[in-house]
């Protein structure tokens, strides 16, 4: 899809070929898990992914209108803060990946990217925003230590990594094996957090797992 043409998913709507918020759903599903970077085996599509949430949320907020206009009052809709807090921290995610960019040049975004992510949970769950900033904070501090010791300590961040990308998954492409995969070793990794006095994280964590049960972002 190309942005500068325009929201393809608008234009559908436009040409009666997407009449409801299912029709929408179903076709931004299919989609959305082909351009994922786990699906596509790479990073390729991922410009694309970002891009199609964003023209998702473009094409919900016009579809509801549309309703509105037409005195369906059932097109009311709001602005999902949670989908958009979980979209900011795979913006986070892929701009600290190593081998994708180089993350002293990405300062400025990955900066910007923190801060979106700040106010859209400030908007979703504002009771957590000190515990999240923390959580950041001992996150940054566990990814820049230098492995030291027999088991090294990057052991931690590298085994965080995968739960914290499982979570976004989950909640951005809807697929329940995501939920399983976060759950993976989970004890083991909360019992590594305490250790190294993460107790912001592990709590964090903690919410982000309980909060699973109400089902994945992307459909709410």
């Amino acid at each position: 899809m190309s942005h500068a043409a325009g929201n393809d998913f608008i234009r559908l709507i436009q040409s009666g070929k997407l009449r409801s918020f299912e029709d929408l759903r179903s076709i931004y599903h299919t989609i959305i898990i082909k351009t994922h970077p786990d699906a596509a085996g790479s990073d390729k599509y991922l410009e694309m992914h970002l891009r199609l949430g964003a023209d998702y949320e473009e094409a919900r907020a016009y579809l509801a209108e549309s309703q509105r206009s037409k005195g369906d009052s059932g097109g009311m809709i709001v602005r999902n803060h949670r989908l958009a807090f979980f979209r900011q921290l795979r913006l986070v995610e892929t701009l600290e990946v190593p081998y994708v960019y180089h993350r002293e040049n990405k300062l400025g975004e990955l900066r910007t990217a923190k801060e979106t992510a700040l106010n859209e949970l400030s908007c979703w769950k504002k009771e957590l925003i000190d515990l999240y900033k923390e959580a950041d904070g001992e996150y940054v501090r566990i990814k820049s230590e230098r492995p030291e010791g027999p088991y090294l300590k990057h052991a931690l961040a590298l085994n965080i990594r995968p739960l914290v990308h499982n979570l976004i998954s989950f909640h951005i492409t809807g697929r329940d094996v995501y939920a399983k995969q976060a759950r993976q070793n989970l004890s083991g990794i909360m019992h590594q957090l305490t250790e190294n006095r993460c107790y912001a994280l592990c709590q964090f964590l903690t919410f982000l797992l309980d909060d699973m049960k109400s089902g994945a972002a992307i459909w709410g």
